[in-house]
């Protein structure tokens, strides 16, 4: 063969060798499969529906229910902690063996130096395609290891050394294979919820239109709040099982049980009873289930929250009515008289209704106060069986409100006495009286002109494009030519765009009723703003106030406007001659 010849074979010989190498490493389930040869069952152990077990703790055997649920049948009948059984499960179907004894070395000698004459766990799972029987003996001479002889569906007896992991999943005593959640429950179907304590019993039940509390009050309850203490019941967990015969149940003050909290569905009826506290650690409570026989612990702490489940569960909202878009309407009385809010047409603009009279109210004040309206929460609650002490027999204001809901839902508010930091408050949707921040009442304007908007010139105007300006005997007109420029005197006043952008936006800081003619003086100022479509309005601004301010009154309105004696200062100069300055909001 020549050299040429020689080196082509050699080349074609690397090639084959790194293609064979590559597939080696690309091919899928290569690695996968080596691993699959190394464990010890070809079954499905975490689909099975049955286990057997016997070790150092004891013999347990369980069985898989319908549910999927295991089911603990010795050494007593209970739930098994599936997580637990889970865990074991998935340790047998995935422990790979270090290390297998070849076929036929099997000898008696052999089996009992590996500790397997006499096995000390024994593990049976059953599956639908077979059993895994898996027998431990001793460890091995180097740490981590353990013998074992594993018998699985149709593979052939194996004597294996796989890691001691293996035993560590199967050593769990009685409390570490049982379910210790002591009431699991499925919280969507839960219907009814009781709790007795002492006298007081509490009764919460879901509706169609919601969760309500029948006893001791009837009140609409939180839902998020019943679903948390729901969840809190069925997270439960036993700190300790004290007996599994129960005995004598005097001992643990469940013959009369202090507390009880009883779950409802329309397939179950469960309850959870509370007893003594523990002699040896008081921060924990014999509790049982009443139809079963075990009694364990319980942490005191959680218990203690359950206990206060009439205030947990209480909606504490002042409005139930829903979101703040489904309020359509509001009635005052009381403080400020008889008035009322009104959605107004298909822009869901807000209007003021009082006396015969109807005005553009202040639409993003109104939805501020909605919206702090249904923030509003309870402190506390009280009885009203003296409503006088509250100032609720004779209220200070009265609040109706106007739901556009499903069901169009009218809610009232009643405010009573206030304090410092607080106001007594009854609703129509509960019994009772409830305790709220005083701001609630407070945020109330003094007088229904406190709705209107705080903008002299209304929104609605539109764009200005003339302007009179008078004060004493002075009295100029300036108008807006075509191409966008202020003029008066037959002249340009390039400083008018600016006046009349802040005059534009000139807002009171109140709407105050108008003051009788002593008070009422003559006007310091007259301005005519000229709109649109021959839209026109007069604006006065008035003499100041002793205090330091000053009114603004628009022609047409019974009431003026307080601003800042400054403002006036500002309308009072020409705003198209030297020197003018431009009005201040």
């Amino acid at each position: 063969m020549s050299t040429r010849s020689l080196l082509v074979a050699v080349g074609l010989m690397m090639v084959m060798l790194g293609a064979l190498s590559f597939l080696q490493k690309k091919v899928p389930g290569t690695e996968r499969m080596a691993k699959e040869s190394r464990r010890i069952t070809d079954l499905p152990v975490r689909e099975a529906n049955w286990i057997d077990l016997k070790g150092p703790k004891g013999e347990f055997v369980f069985r898989k229910k319908e549910g999927g649920d295991w089911q603990l049948e010795k050494p007593i009948q209970g739930a098994a902690d599936g997580a637990t059984v889970g865990r074991l499960l998935s340790e047998v179907q995935f422990v790979e063996s270090l290390q297998t004894l070849p076929e036929g070395k099997k000898e008696e000698s052999l089996l009992q130096s590996f500790g397997l004459g006499q096995p000390s766990r024994t593990l049976v799972i059953g599956t639908k395609e077979g059993e895994c029987k898996i027998e431990v003996g001793r460890e091995t001479p180097v740490a981590g290891g353990v013998y074992t002889r594993v018998r699985s569906g149709r593979q052939v007896e194996r004597i294996a050394v796989v890691q001691n992991q293996l035993t560590e999943a199967m050593d769990k005593d009685l409390t570490g294979w049982r379910e210790k959640r002591v009431l699991p429950l499925v919280v969507p179907e839960v219907q009814e919820l009781l709790m007795h304590q002492g006298t007081l019993e509490v009764e919460v039940k879901k509706k169609e239109s919601g969760w309500l509390i029948t006893k001791p009050v009837e009140a609409p309850a939180d839902p998020t709040a019943i679903q948390g203490v729901l969840g809190e019941i069925s997270a439960l967990k036993a700190a300790e099982f004290v007996s599994d015969s129960g005995g004598d149940l005097a001992l643990y003050g469940l013959n009369a049980p202090t507390q009880s909290f009883e779950v409802r569905t329309k397939a179950t009826n469960r309850i959870l009873q509370i007893g003594l506290t523990s002699p040896k650690d008081t921060n924990q409570v014999f509790a049982k289930v009443s139809d079963q026989a075990s009694v364990f612990l319980l942490p005191r702490l959680a218990v203690d929250g359950l206990g206060k489940l009439s205030d947990r569960v209480r909606d504490k909202r002042l409005v139930t009515l829903g979101q703040v878009g489904e309020i359509d309407g509001v009635e005052m009385s009381g403080k400020g008289g008889e008035y009322r809010l009104e959605k107004s047409g298909a822009g869901g603009g807000w209007k003021l209704v009082f006396g015969k009279n109807s005005f553009s109210a202040d639409g993003v004040a109104v939805q501020s106060w909605l919206e702090s309206l249904m923030e509003v929460r309870a402190n506390r609650f009280l009885p009203t069986e003296d409503p006088a002490r509250m100032g609720l027999s004779k209220p200070r204001q009265t609040i109706s409100l106007k739901g556009s809901g499903k069901t169009n839902q009218l809610e009232t508010i009643q405010l009573g006495d206030e304090t410092k930091e607080e106001v007594f408050v009854r609703g129509s949707t509960t019994s009772g009286a409830m305790v709220v921040p005083v701001s609630l009442a407070r945020g109330i304007p003094e007088s229904p002109l406190g709705w209107l908007p705080k903008k002299v010139v209304p929104a609605d105007f539109g764009p200005i494009e003339g302007l009179i300006w008078a004060v004493g005997s002075i009295r100029k007109e300036y108008r807006l030519g075509a191409d966008g420029r202020w003029k008066g005197d037959g002249q340009e006043k390039p400083s008018l765009a600016e006046y009349v952008a802040r005059l534009d936006q000139l807002e009171v800081t109140r709407w105050m009723a108008l003051p009788g003619k002593a008070e009422l003086s003559k006007s310091e100022v007259e301005i005519v703003l000229d709109g649109k479509d021959g839209k026109k309005l007069r604006i006065f601004a008035l003499k100041g106030k002793p205090e330091g301010g000053a009114w603004i009154r628009v022609d047409g309105q019974d009431w003026v406007g307080v601003v800042d004696r400054g403002v006036v200062a500002g309308l009072r100069q020409d705003p198209g001659g030297a020197g003018e300055k431009s009005p201040q909001r």
